[in-house]
């Protein structure tokens, strides 16, 4: 019989009415990557919290290497080595990576100082022993974001951590950063500590993971090893019925919609020159940094032009901010809908409509009977899964609250449209839907750009790809041409 360093059994879980697991079992081995799929609303995030010790179960029992545990803390978790790495980094962005990985348990002199040169020397042990080559007496707001993560990593190596649970691990990653992610997961493996990896890109788990575990409404639906399966094994079990691949939809363009002509940046990108048509989705590729979205906050009135011009339907127009830009028909959806996009503890309503309250009003008052109206079409076309409008949007999943965003954007009627990674963090079903949004959009007429670190979105949705490289434009392809590895190539070789 196999001897597994963690076993979860029969765990259940309810808030009020609603069961949220449903006698779920994860086993996990030492050196071994687990995954753990399923769509948003599956139960993959209650099911890290009771490992995490955020949650109690209900029921249910939690077994480590032998030993029966009470997980009724973070603080319990942690004192077993289960540590859990968000999708959003908990770091302090003001103290060194070296002080970032031993806070909370710096060594100390026998006078109860920090004992820097132990923290410092046992840092360098620790990074030496990840193959992790940073630079750990800077702050860790200057690192980037993949160097963060591997901070990360290292601080719950430091505490001993037996089982690594990483949340999205890759949503903030480009291609490039991923393979590094990935060898480092290879040397933790190495050294016995077992992985959960939870990811809403399925062709992840085939390249790391040894099996995968599906869970779908709070039940588990499969646990297999990665080798015997495939990915529409994969979609079948997570969405309980056969999965259907969409095909491109073919599309007819109209006037030109948004001409940028040597549009430069100080420090972010320069002399970007490119048309958009009315019914054509742009892709724009590239590895982060590249200045894809600094592109798109200038197009938007986010950030300040230095020279070069941009021209809506022909008229040239001075973007100053946000506000001119909406006045002249462009929306903007953010790639971080945490930090630019909800108002968390704000109603579905309000999220939906706050960019253009104008378009509600008459006579100077709000009419709520047609903000609602709005609303209810855009839950309907968006299938917007929640209560009720008046749900704080932070009650909802990621792809619901994106679908809300998607929502928000087009409260303004616009003819030109931004998409920046429309569907990081959210699962696959969600994502169909949006990409048949997006598409739905574009048939009506809608000019549409749509940056994306995920090859296969892009060359799923763009009738057109733009390669950035370096705040340039490295490539132009139109769709039936573009390819993984002309995008990559041009991405990254100069």
């Amino acid at each position: 019989m196999t001897e597994y360093l963690l076993e979860a059994r029969n765990l259940r879980k309810q808030f009020g009415t609603n069961t949220v697991l449903k006698d779920v079992d994860l086993c996990l081995s030492a050196g071994e990557v687990h995954a753990i799929v399923g769509e948003n609303g599956a139960g993959k995030s209650t099911l890290i919290k009771i490992l995490a010790g955020v949650h109690r179960a209900d029921g249910g029992s939690v077994v480590l290497a032998g030993q029966s545990l009470d997980l009724s803390s973070p603080q319990a978790a942690l004192r077993h080595g289960i540590v859990v790495i968000h999708q959003e980094l908990s770091l302090a962005p003001h103290l060194t990576a070296e002080e970032n990985i031993f806070l909370g348990h710096f060594p100390r002199t026998p006078l109860g100082l920090i004992n820097r040169r132990k923290m410092r020397d046992r840092t360098r042990e620790l990074l030496d022993r990840l193959s992790i080559d940073i630079d750990a007496s800077v702050p860790v707001g200057r690192l980037s974001i993949a160097q963060q993560q591997m901070i990360e990593i290292a601080k719950a190596i430091s505490v001993d951590a037996r089982i690594l649970v990483l949340d999205e691990p890759t949503a903030v990653l480009d291609a490039h950063r991923v393979d590094t992610l990935f060898e480092l997961i290879e040397r933790l493996k190495a050294q016995g500590i077992g992985v959960i990896f939870i990811s809403h890109h399925l062709e992840e788990v085939f390249r790391i993971a040894d099996r995968v575990t599906v869970l779908r409404d709070g039940e588990r639906t499969g646990t297999e090893e990665v080798r015997k399966v495939d990915q529409d094994w994969l979609v079948t079990k997570m969405i309980g019925r056969d999965f259907e691949r969409q095909a491109k939809r073919k599309r007819s363009m109209g006037e030109v919609a948004l001409t940028l002509e040597g549009l430069s940046s100080e420090g972010a990108f320069e002399d970007v020159t490119f048309e958009l048509r009315e019914g054509e989705i742009l892709g724009l590729a590239g590895l982060i940094g590249a200045g894809r979205t600094e592109i798109a906050q200038a197009i938007f009135g986010l950030r300040r032009v230095s020279s070069g011009t941009i021209r809506v339907l022909g008229r040239l127009v001075s973007i100053k901010n946000p506000g001119t830009a909406t006045r002249h028909g462009i929306a903007y959806v953010s790639e971080d809908r945490q930090a630019f996009g909800l108002l968390p503890n704000r109603s579905v309503r309000e999220n939906a409509t706050i960019s253009n309250l104008a378009r509600f009003r008459s006579f100077g008052m709000l009419r709520l009977d047609r903000e609602h109206s709005f609303v209810r079409d855009q839950i309907d076309r968006l299938d917007i899964r929640l209560p009720s409008m008046q749900s704080e949007i932070r009650t909802l999943s990621g792809g619901n609250q994106q679908k809300v965003l998607l929502s928000r954007a087009m409260a303004n009627r616009p003819r030109v449209l931004i998409f920046d990674e429309p569907t990081r963090g959210v699962d696959i079903g969600a994502k169909r839907e949006i990409y048949s949004f997006i598409e739905d959009l574009a048939e009506n007429g809608a000019a549409i750009i749509v940056i994306s670190s995920e090859m296969e979105e892009v060359l799923r949705l763009a009738d057109r790809v733009l390669v950035i490289r370096g705040g340039r434009v490295a490539a132009e392809l139109p769709g039936s041409a573009a390819t993984e590895e002309r995008i990559m190539r041009a991405a990254s070789l100069d």
